[in-house]
């Protein structure tokens, strides 16, 4: 499914919103597209993001939606969205001195923001040593999903 006018939107206010509240932690943000045209936004700490850095990978779709009309024909509505949300996980074993990749304080204002355009959010963590990525936001990976219990899909579209 192609992307929609308002998945490029909301990826441009995602986008202002961050250059102003993470400008300390993550000062880079790198817009690009996928496969499908969907906008993909790339927060970094520097301009050549590896992993082990701060990174974090946003992408804006339109849900696919199969509803058809009475004649079989593709409905005609507004498309809920989905923001999904790509990072790497912390380092973790058993001699944990590692400071965090990201941290809450981090985290927060990305997700908060995410979470306040009232699409249906997921949040996919990648192994520690991999850098995150539009490919690997997948069943395997995903880490949590937020969806605004009353009238979610209405309220996303």
């Amino acid at each position: 499914m192609a992307t929609t006018v308002k998945a490029l939107a909301i990826a441009r206010e995602l986008s202002d919103r961050w250059a102003k509240e993470v400008a300390s932690t993550l000062p880079v943000i790198t817009p690009s597209f996928d496969s499908s045209g969907n906008p993909v936004l790339t927060l970094s700490a520097d301009a050549d993001p590896t992993y082990g850095e701060k990174i974090v990978v946003v992408r804006v779709a339109p849900i696919t939606w199969t509803a058809t009309d009475i004649l079989g024909n593709a409905s005609q509505i507004y498309t809920p969205h989905v923001v999904e949300i790509c990072t790497e996980l912390n380092y973790a074993a058993t001699n944990d001195n590692i400071a965090d990749i990201l941290t809450p304080v981090e985290l927060l204002p990305v997700i908060a923001e995410c979470v306040k355009t009232g699409c249906l959010v997921k949040w996919y963590q990648i192994t520690n040593g991999t850098a995150p990525a539009t490919t690997y936001m997948t069943s395997t990976y995903l880490k949590a999903t937020y969806g605004d219990l009353y009238w979610n899909a209405q309220k996303a579209s």
